[in-house]
């Protein structure tokens, strides 16, 4: 990795992705470990080299970092303003969940065991992404969305909220 150049940061999109960053650090010439201040009380291993931050951090330029939370409080996203030849790429972790279809998300506090976030909050994750402008998405697990991302986003979370809230219950 290093070949490819400096680290200028490790950061975890939310705690489940919490584990071997400080050794990661230490072979990697000691980048600080960005932590969201919201869930702090989840890093197990506190080192010099982990910080917290919240709200929005421009970790170099072009690429910011957000907290829009969900699948944690402090879940978080980051924005490449010039990925995808300049249509904005958004890397989410599992706070918005590429499905397996590519044409649609998912929005879950706990996705082993099955628990859908509430329509109020998917509708303010959505909310808060949608101020970037992004046509990839890339999740865990080599879930992505090649085109159309931000739409994708904003369709599945009316979706889902409309779902939740029982508006399709007739359906059921």
């Amino acid at each position: 990795m290093l070949e490819l150049g400096d680290v200028r940061a490790i950061v975890a999109s939310h705690p489940h992705m919490y584990g071997v960053q400080v050794e990661w650090s230490r072979l990697l010439g000691g980048p600080p470990v960005l932590v969201a201040e919201a869930d702090e009380q989840w890093v197990a291993r506190p080192d010099a080299v982990v910080e917290t931050w919240s709200g929005d951090l421009e970790l170099l330029p072009g690429v910011t970092l957000s907290q829009p939370g969900g699948h944690f409080p402090g879940s978080a996203v980051a924005h490449w303003r010039a990925g995808a030849e300049g249509r904005g790429v958004l890397l989410t972790g599992d706070t918005i969940f590429a499905n397996p279809d590519r044409t649609s998300v998912s929005f879950m506090r706990s996705y082993p065991n099955r628990l859908p976030l509430s329509g109020a909050v998917v509708k303010r994750v959505a909310a808060h992404v949608d101020r970037f402008a992004y046509d990839r998405l890339y999740g865990n697990f080599d879930n992505s969305i090649h085109a159309d991302a931000r739409a994708i986003v904003h369709r599945s979370a009316e979706r889902h909220a409309a779902w939740v809230n029982g508006d399709f219950d007739h359906l059921t």
